[in-house]
This record gives structure tokens, sequence and C-alpha cells, in this order.
């Protein structure tokens, strides 16, 4: 027997909030200087 899944009664999933508010996150940490990419070592 095989069973009939439909679509319809699926949740939208909105990844444009989700990847506006990792965008926000990411440009906080950016303008306070946290990860910053630095070719220097420190343990040298």
């Amino acid at each position: 027997m095989v069973k009939n899944t439909k679509d319809d009664d699926k949740k939208a999933v909105d990844k444009n909030a989700a990847r506006y508010f990792e965008n926000i996150t990411k440009e906080e940490n950016r303008q306070k200087g946290k990860h910053a990419y630095s070719k220097k070592t420190d343990h040298l």
C-alpha cells in the first residue's frame, strides 16, 4: 500500500529571515573585531 503524501500541509520555511538574522550577527561581530583574519601568527 502506497501512502499518498501531499506537500500542501507542510509549513513554509522562511529561509530568507534566518539568513537575514545570520548576516546581522556576522556584521555585528565584524564591527566588534571578532574573527578577524590575520596572517601573523601568535605562536611563533
